[in-house]
């Protein structure tokens, strides 16, 4: 049996007393759908207090043949327990996935009969060939998923698999959930007038992701002979010049990269221009694109330098496109009290975050965070054209950030085209408002419920509206500082954090929420049915 000893991170000689305290958590790993010993599998212990005299506040182990697991001389306290184990799902919160689970441990007990389950990951396979039926190798299959960011969908990537010779793919160790499956081909090596090739397709065919087809995986599921035949589509070149806007001269150098406008992990284009800042983009199929330029870094004086362009590409050959780079402008205003309160203001932070998906955001460049003189002034340098989310931390307690002027630009963004912007005002207001209740289910107090405020269709993509916690043991939870505002509380008994934000689930629950009108300097106590779990 895999054993750990947390002795060795204690620096102190132990009393008789405290080693009669001491404790331990013993248990089996087992396969949640064959209930079957699960060896081999990696187990963390991690304490879920604060332990004045426990120098290491977490501990791991591998399973033995039996699946079994040990941790010994703990000091008593409240432990969680994951394991993981390739093939299996990572444990953790989720719908429709295992929750972690918690063990309360008293001085001197000695727990053996701990159970963690482990969840067989689910699969994904298939044969993706032309419309001749000939299987295609080397063709990236990706398993999307969609989240909400802002309020807009976007599509993450979660797993990926390349087909074999046989034209054959599987994607693996899938937690239950919904999928999109997008293939990708290998990009052709050359470019001829009348080209076709085959093109990123979405199951079961289109190259439109709004046609796709939604795949739903159960727990452990295999779902096979999910086949695709993939698309082809004439691609064009797309040429042009960049140009140092600085220096009204050629962009020599600079790094070009056409991206995929949407929200869709992108499939990136490159070109390099050349002494005359001309570039060539070879094999584009038709879409929606973000062209972003960078010329490097080269020293102090000249610093990096951005532009981008969006391009429509259709069946014709897009030429003679011109690029713009610039340094960036400024973006500075000033935050202001609206009470007597004293905050200090220097603590606060300022980012401004590119209003794009992470995948794209990764070929654009990062705004340097600003920081907050005493009289509330910032400045923000350097900032590259393009739509900005601006936003303020760590907020003190008691407060929230709110625009003075009209349009609120914590909402809106801001939108830098070239030119300086200035004199934002935004204001810490004190006039926060709390949600207070309790949770139950069947008339009993629910514990461990997640417990979301969800704000009016006005506000619902702007997630510094958005509120979560969990009921206590007695079914009891607080939202503190609050937006003054319309919202909809929920209490869900399973709910994956951040998934409230899409709508489309939003809408099955509609009639299971409570409205609430939160106002400022108020506090609205209400008791809540739980939403069991699906």
């Amino acid at each position: 049996m895999a054993v750990v000893s947390l002795t060795a991170v204690m620096p102190w000689a132990q009393t008789d007393a405290e080693s009669r305290d001491k404790c331990s958590l013993t248990g089996t790993v087992l396969d949640t759908v064959s209930k079957q010993p699960v060896r081999d599998a990696a187990v963390s212990l991690r304490s879920l207090a604060p332990l004045e005299r426990f120098a290491s506040r977490t501990a791991s182990s591998t399973t033995d043949s039996s699946g079994r697991f040990s941790f010994n001389n703990l000091p008593a306290g409240r432990y969680s327990v994951l394991a993981s184990h390739e093939g299996y799902v990572g444990q953790g919160s989720g719908r429709r996935g295992p929750l972690a689970r918690t063990w309360d441990v008293a001085p001197g007990q000695h727990l053996d009969d701990v159970v963690v389950y482990l969840m067989p990951g689910g699969i994904i396979s298939g044969l993706i060939s032309n419309a001749g039926g000939k299987p295609l190798s080397g063709v990236t299959l990706q398993a999307l998923k969609r989240t909400y960011r802002f309020g807009t969908p976007e599509f993450d990537e979660v797993s990926n698999a390349v087909t074999n010779q046989a034209g054959e793919y599987q994607l693996t160790a899938l937690a239950a959930g919904d999928y999109y499956l997008r293939a990708i081909p290998q990009q052709p090596q050359a470019h001829t007038k009348d080209l076709t090739v085959f093109v990123p397709t979405y199951f079961p065919g289109t190259i439109e992701p709004s046609r796709s087809t939604l795949l739903v995986l159960r727990a452990a599921e295999q779902l096979s002979g999910v086949d695709m035949t993939l698309s082809r589509a004439r691609v064009v070149v797309v040429t042009g010049r960049v140009v140092d806007a600085v220096a009204k001269s050629p962009g020599k150098g600079t790094e070009l990269t056409l991206l995929e406008e949407g929200n869709i992990a992108p499939v990136p284009y490159s070109a390099t221009a050349d002494a005359k800042g001309t570039f060539e983009l070879k094999g584009v199929p038709p879409g929606h694109y973000l062209l972003v330029a960078e010329k490097p870094y080269e020293s102090e004086r000249y610093k990096s330098m951005w532009g981008q362009k969006p391009i429509q590409v259709g069946d014709s050959d897009v030429r003679n496109l011109e690029v713009a780079l610039n340094r960036g402008v400024e973006v500075s205003g000033r935050i202001v009290l609206d009470s007597k309160a004293s905050v200090d203001l220097t603590r606060l932070t300022g980012i401004l975050e590119l209003q794009q998906t992470p995948r794209m955001r990764g070929f654009t460049p990062d705004v340097e965070n600003a920081t907050v003189s005493q009289d509330g002034s910032f400045v923000f340098r350097e900032v590259p054209d393009g739509n900005y989310r601006i936003n303020f931390f760590p907020i003190p307690s008691g407060f929230y950030l709110k625009a003075v002027r009209s349009p609120d630009v914590l909402d809106t963004g801001v939108t830098v085209r070239g030119q300086p912007v200035q004199a934002l005002e935004l204001s810490l207001s004190s006039g926060v408002a709390r949600l207070e209740g309790t949770i139950v289910k069947d008339q009993q107090p629910s514990a461990a419920t997640t417990v979301v405020l969800v704000p009016n269709m006005e506000h619902r993509g702007q997630p510094r509206y958005y509120r979560q916690t969990f009921s206590d043991g007695l079914g009891r939870f607080v939202l503190q500082d609050v937006i003054p505002g319309d919202y909809e509380v929920f209490a869900w008994q399973d709910m994956e954090r951040g998934s409230y934000m899409d709508p489309d689930l939003l809408r099955q629950f509609e009639d299971r929420g409570q409205s609430v009108t939160l106002k400022e300097g108020t506090t609205l106590k209400l008791q809540l049915e739980a939403i069991p779990l699906e």
